[in-house]
């Protein structure tokens, strides 16, 4: 047997010895990682009592300050794991606070950052500890105890709203969501109005958004706005604005930003024109009237529209009258680039981020009270917006 078949038998030799004592060897790992810790921490209070009385244990001195007084045991769980029995000492007159830990805290700093970044990434506060269970190897931490962990969220959340806002959109999505929440009496549904915007080098943002006590009514609408106008949105920069038809959205944006083109979403008008026909007819009628907004410029998108009104007005005159009354402002997307007629068209863009919070909140049929949905709501945006930091909107930036 030559020196390579001996290296390959004794290699072989090794990896099935160590297969068989892996599990062994990471798990006294952990037990000796966590003893390491539990004494460096029990070491560190020690040091702290000695330099807070002034001398060490049993050493008599007459300038001593303090004396001992035993220690107690209580428990840590830690970003190593949990330590149990972890002996702190207690000191005769007065109290320590250590550097370790503070008094009655049962998580580092370090495990309620892990566990915020958890619910941050769109991990519910049920689903937490069955996450957490095989690091630690118990369920070291309740749904309510999560819950109570994201409320330090709170301050984050009326910074969100607080923000100054740089004037540097050219293109802006309005709309509202609906989330049940608990009332005094029942639950009831909570519209969240939210503004998402497309910045001139390509980056995209969900810019704010605001419970409405109204639902989406004028006066909700402006009262947004006008927030989002005060923190310095004035719209200098603004191309268009998608709006999903509502009217009280569309009033407000009038009255807010009246020299801006307003889109109408193609997909809201087209459902609407389907209330207007019986159910064999609608897939026809909207199939043809989609050669309307995929004209190749806004003259034969108008070509398009008369083609179609004059097959339909016959059958249908309502649905005709649906897109007809909405025409002009349906079609002020072709006055941006080709690129992002697409984009533009539609609310679809922040349609899909309302798909993912109802994704986010489907666990949860209904929420405590209006903070528990903002904070949910500012996980999910909070989210976004940092994977969209870094992926700009090839459309534009290849526009500019």
């Amino acid at each position: 047997m030559n020196s390579i078949q001996e290296l390959y038998f004794t290699n072989k030799d090794i990896n099935q010895r160590w297969s068989g004592v892996k599990d062994d060897f990471w798990g006294d790992m952990k037990k000796e990682t966590l003893n390491a810790v539990k004494r460096l921490i029990e070491t560190s209070m020690d040091i702290e009592v000695q330099d807070l009385i002034g001398g060490r244990r049993w050493e008599h001195l007459p300038k001593r300050k303090n004396y001992r007084n035993g220690s107690y045991c209580r428990n840590l769980w830690t970003n190593f794991g949990y330590l149990n029995s972890l002996k702190v000492p207690r000191i005769r007159v007065g109290e320590i606070s250590f550097k370790a830990f503070k008094k009655y805290q049962q998580r580092t700093n370090e495990v309620n950052k892990l566990v915020m970044e958890m619910f941050l990434a769109g991990i519910s506060t049920r689903r937490v500890k069955e996450v957490l269970k095989p690091l630690y190897g118990k369920q070291m931490i309740s749904a309510q105890t999560v819950s109570s962990i994201s409320k330090s969220l709170n301050k984050e959340v009326k910074k969100y709203h607080k923000k100054k806002i740089k004037d540097e959109y050219i293109y802006l999505f309005f709309d509202g969501v609906y989330l049940k929440a608990k009332s005094p009496i029942h639950s009831r549904s909570r519209c969240m109005l939210v503004a998402y915007g497309i910045k001139k080098d390509g980056t995209r943002e969900l810019i704010n958004f605001k419970v409405a006590r109204k639902g989406e009514s004028q006066a909700a609408w402006e009262c947004f706005l006008t927030s989002l106008r005060n923190a310095g949105l004035k719209g200098e920069n603004l191309k268009l604005i998608a709006i999903d038809g509502n009217k009280g959205l569309c009033n407000a944006v009038d009255i807010m930003w009246p020299d801006v083109s307003m889109q109408r979403c193609w997909a809201h008008k087209l459902r609407n024109v389907s209330k207007c026909l019986s159910w064999k007819l609608r897939g026809p009628c909207t199939i043809q009237a989609r050669d309307i907004y995929n004209a190749d410029n806004k003259t034969e998108a108008i070509k398009a529209f008369k083609k179609w009104s004059k097959i339909w007005k016959p059958i249908s005159a309502k649905a005709v009258e649906c897109i007809e009354e909405n025409l002009e402002e349906l079609l002020n997307f072709y006055d941006c680039p080709k690129k992002m007629w697409i984009k533009l068209r539609t609310t679809n863009l922040i349609e899909r981020m309302f798909r993912e919070v109802k994704r986010r909140t489907r666990p949860m049929s209904c929420f405590t009270n209006i903070e528990s949905v903002e904070r949910i709501i500012f996980a999910v945006f909070n989210r976004q917006n940092n994977i969209w930091r870094d992926k700009p909107l090839k459309e534009i930036t290849q526009n500019s």
